[in-house]
């Protein structure tokens, strides 16, 4: 509806008190927000960006007013140029006045009551002097006339940077009770108006600070806070209690959930409370992101388990810290409910209840359906009468995964898919973030503003201040299936061919492999995708989304590939032929040029000579570094006796043999067998005297082969050889 679609973009803050279309908070997250009788939605503080300085991280102050009816923002109060948190003006306690104002601060707790005034207690941020710490001032604003009163709680964080709790008796009321300070508490208001409120990071009654479990109860009407559940002590060694979890759909008095900040809560048409999730303590005393949901009943004042898990998956070391996985997501088929399916672990989620007692929920900070830490956009949506979740939206596994060398997987958020400002379209989703302002307006629309996330781009997370509008009577599609790789992403010692597929049929897939998120207006996917590698060592990312008709547009799909070659060498042999004659020698040039970084010893041989021939290398190795290197081959020959056309000896035998096995047949001796015998012995001598004569070579070509060898490692080549 308004902002942009890119991060860390600044305020356009106008003139105070007057809305104006170019009006637009700056990016922030973990801000207040409200929303006022008339259905204008209403935001204050929170950590983000400012106007004057561009500086990210800065604890804000400002009040800003958005009309749905017009999509303009105004800007109401507080500061336009922070740059450092400014301070609370407190004035007299009880007392409205113009000049009254809550110090910088995000994660704060809001509320409305009966009367259309908006409460504010606690966050983390700037007290009356601007010592940052964990706060616990209460503090109501009329819109009607502009002006904040400071209700209770202390204008100071103390010299502990946080006031610790007053718990006085389990239950009962009484004007001298006050949580202690805090962040990323769950709030709910119940149908008598009455202000709920649970855990939180912050402060014990002793002053200690962890993540709480306290439930308190606080009555507008008699400004007073009780003691209702949960612990007034943290445990010692430890940083929060674990989740009393009993039995699943059983409520009982010892039930109780585990210490949290960053939950999402809501109240139910019964008036019952339910809790989300949030960043805490699991039943084993593990900190992790959680996924278990939980329902208070006002009336018996117990606590429910009503599904997800009691324990993180597993957990590792990582900088010295142990970081436990949280649950992943079980999405089920997209827009079935089922008692299976369950939203993965998750912190500073955004939640909304519908006219029906519906719970939604989007995004977070958690665990997708690989189990792989993300910013998440995916939405959620719980009925209370069966506890069952169905997924309604946005992808369910984040981009860009990495794991670092302790094993811990983390992705980037899905990018944005904005469509056309104002115009709502099946296929639009806000990108993953978490900590995001949320509304619910008059007509049943929830609205998202900013957070922590992914833009647009998805190439990096930041501070965003975008504004969009969810309308539960526009369809919302089931997503393309995300596009798979093969081979799968890694390391691989040669060039691979990779190739894109996806499960809905029909479907077009668009790719990167310039580090740019994918859109319709890539490259489309038409045939195998080769990367290989001019050097050593390249890496190629390919990026992917799928688009169907009848769908909304896939989750990102991410794969790198690593192409490390191993050192190697070619050899060539110049010239490729040689002639020799007989008796002489002939030489040729082996050059070994170096692959991929080669720089080893590389010793040769020959073989396939003829008989007489022997070769030798100088010098008998090279080692070529970063070019190539030479030795030169030395062909010598012999005179080849072996190769003459035969000796007198052999000849004179053959026909001797052939008159003596003639003489043997025959006992008498005609006179024509005499003449046969004179003739063959004379033919006898005659055969001995041309054998004393010098022999006669015929030339030879043979193929020769050269072999070079260096470790386990060989390579060859050839040259023809002619003897003459």
């Amino acid at each position: 509806m308004a902002g942009s679609s890119k991060i860390y973009q600044p305020g356009q803050y106008g003139t105070l008190g007057m809305p104006a279309a170019g009006n637009i908070p700056p990016g922030r997250w973990d801000a207040a927000t409200w929303t006022d009788q008339n259905g204008n939605l209403w935001l204050f503080g929170g950590l983000g960006y400012d106007a004057a300085t561009n500086t990210t991280g800065v604890l804000l102050m400002d009040l800003w007013e958005y009309f749905p009816s017009s999509n303009e923002w105004v800007w109401m109060g507080g500061s336009d140029a922070v740059g450092t948190p400014s301070p609370g003006v407190y004035g007299t306690l009880g007392r409205p006045n113009a000049g009254n104002v809550p110090g910088s601060r995000s994660g704060a707790a809001t509320w409305s009551d009966q009367n259309g005034n908006f409460w504010l207690f606690g966050g983390t941020g700037c007290d009356s002097a601007c010592k940052v710490g964990d706060l616990n001032d209460l503090w109501e604003y009329s819109p009607s006339t502009n002006e904040w009163t400071w209700m209770g709680g202390s204008s100071t964080v103390g010299a502990n940077k946080g006031q610790p709790g007053i718990y006085g008796t389990l239950g009962v009321a009484a004007a001298g009770n006050m949580p202690g300070g805090r962040s990323g508490a769950v709030t709910w208001t119940d149908q008598n108006g009455n202000f709920w409120l649970f855990g939180g990071t912050g402060y014990d009654a002793s002053d200690v600070s962890g993540v709480l479990n306290d439930l308190w109860r606080f009555d507008p009407s008699t400004n007073a806070w009780s003691w209702v559940s949960g612990n007034s002590m943290l445990p010692k060694a430890a940083h929060g209690w674990p989740g009393l979890y009993g039995t699943l759909g059983t409520p009982a008095s010892g039930n109780l959930p585990g210490s949290r900040s960053g939950a999402t809560g809501w109240r139910d048409e019964n008036g019952n409370l339910w809790l989300f999730g949030g960043g805490g303590v699991d039943e084993k005393g593990n900190g992790t992101a959680l996924n278990d949901l939980w329902n208070f009943n006002l009336s018996t004042k117990m606590w429910t388990w009503m599904g997800g898990g009691t324990t993180a998956v597993s957990c590792y070391a990582e900088l010295g810290i142990e970081i436990c996985q949280g649950q992943p997501g079980v999405y089920g088929t997209f827009g079935i409910s089922s008692a299976n399916n369950i939203p993965g672990g998750r912190s500073d989620a955004m939640g909304w209840s519908d006219a029906t007692g519906n719970f939604w929920l989007f995004g977070g900070q958690g665990y997708d359906s690989v189990d792989n830490e993300s910013n998440l956009n995916d939405l959620w949506m719980a009925s209370p009468d069966s506890s069952e979740w169905t997924w309604r939206g946005g992808n369910t596994t984040g981009v860009d995964c990495t794991v670092t060398p302790e094993g811990s997987p983390f992705c980037k958020g899905q990018p944005g898919v904005y469509g056309s400002l104002g115009v709502p379209e099946p296929g639009n989703e806000p990108g993953g973030r978490y900590g995001a302002s949320r509304w619910k307006d008059e007509s049943g629309n929830f609205w998202l503003f900013g957070g922590y996330g992914a833009d647009s781009t998805g190439n990096t997370m930041g501070v965003l201040n975008d504004l969009w509008k969810f309308q539960q009577s526009v369809n919302v599609l089931p997503a393309t299936a995300t596009p798979t790789f093969s081979p799968d992403a890694g390391s691989y010692s040669s060039s691979q061919i990779v190739t894109l597929s996806d499960a809905i049929p029909g479907a077009t897939i668009y790719y990167t492999i310039d580090g740019s998120a994918p859109t319709t207006d890539s490259s489309i996917y038409s045939q195998p995708i080769t990367v290989s590698s001019s050097g050593a060592r390249f890496s190629e990312t390919i990026q992917a989304i799928a688009i169907a008709s009848g769908y909304s547009p896939s989750s990102m799909a991410s794969a790198t590939y690593a192409i490390q070659m191993q050192p190697n060498f070619s050899l060539a042999a110049s010239p490729n032929s040689l002639v020799v004659n007989v008796g002489q020698t002939g030489s040729i040039t082996i050059t070994v040029t170096p692959v991929n970084g080669f720089n080893s010893a590389v010793s040769f041989g020959c073989s396939g000579l003829p008989p007489g021939a022997s070769c030798s290398f100088s010098p008998a190795t090279v080692s070529p570094d970063q070019a190539p290197a030479s030795t030169t081959l030395t062909l010598s020959t012999s005179a080849p006796t072996a190769i003459s056309r035969g000796s007198s000896l052999e000849s004179s035998t053959a026909a001797l043999a052939i008159v003596i096995c003639f003489i043997r047949r025959r006992r008498r001796w005609p006179a024509k067998s005499m003449v046969l015998v004179a003739v063959g012995i004379a033919w006898l001598g005659l055969l001995c005297g041309c054998g004393s004569g010098p022999s006669k070579f015929h030339p030879t070509t043979t193929t020769v082969t050269i072999t070079a060898t260096s470790g386990s490692q060989q390579q060859s080549t050839t040259f023809m050889l002619t003897m003459n």
